[in-house]
């Protein structure tokens, strides 16, 4: 306490050796008020700049589980695309399409390997789903931007039939389908 006691005396008998006008006096009064506004200023910028940092990093974890329930729903959509498309490892090709007579050779037991070798221009050939979307998208009224793609779709419905490997469509409906929809006017999305 002694230490102290000389610390204040010091100070005290050094504020008695200087003798401070009264405009000195204002100046000192008005540096301390301005360095104690400088203090709560900067001491409120830090704290909005911690409640802004707070929020975007409670944003930051939103999105960021916003994000990977995205991830997840495209990965499960793209598995069903290629499931519907056919492309899976395991399933038969999406191209492979059937012929009448192809199909009376072959039957319901299965399909032999030179089917995928018939010819576009043929209208009586059967396409599996994947290939008569392959053919939809390669339709030029499709590639223009000019078709509703959900008014081919509930075309195709009606026409869908079963050859005993899944849903086939006949390419001459498949096109009939995209020529009628584009009749029927353009793509809403567009």
């Amino acid at each position: 306490m002694d230490e102290a006691r000389r610390a204040s005396l010091t100070r005290a008998s050094s504020e008695e050796k200087e003798i401070l006008t009264p405009a000195q006096s204002r100046r000192k009064a008005q540096n301390r008020a301005a360095q104690r506004a400088f203090r709560e200023r900067k001491e409120r910028h830090v704290r909005d700049l911690e409640a802004k940092l707070s929020a975007l990093e409670s944003s930051q974890q939103s999105l960021q589980s916003d994000n990977e329930r995205l991830k997840l729903a495209l990965q499960r959509v793209t598995t069903e695309n290629e499931m519907l498309r056919g492309v899976t490892p395991s399933s038969t090709p999406s191209s492979l399409r059937l012929s009448a007579a192809s199909r009376k050779s072959t039957g319901a037991a299965g399909i032999s390997g030179d089917l995928a070798t018939l010819g576009v221009g043929d209208r009586g050939e059967l396409l599996g789903a994947g290939a008569a979307w392959d053919l939809i998208q390669s339709h030029p009224l499709v590639e223009k931007g000019l078709v509703d793609i959900a008014d081919v779709c509930e075309r195709l419905k009606g026409v869908v039939k079963c050859e005993g490997q899944g849903p086939v469509y006949e390419e001459s409906l498949v096109w009939r389908a995209v020529e009628e929809s584009n009749r029927g006017g353009g793509d809403e999305l567009i």
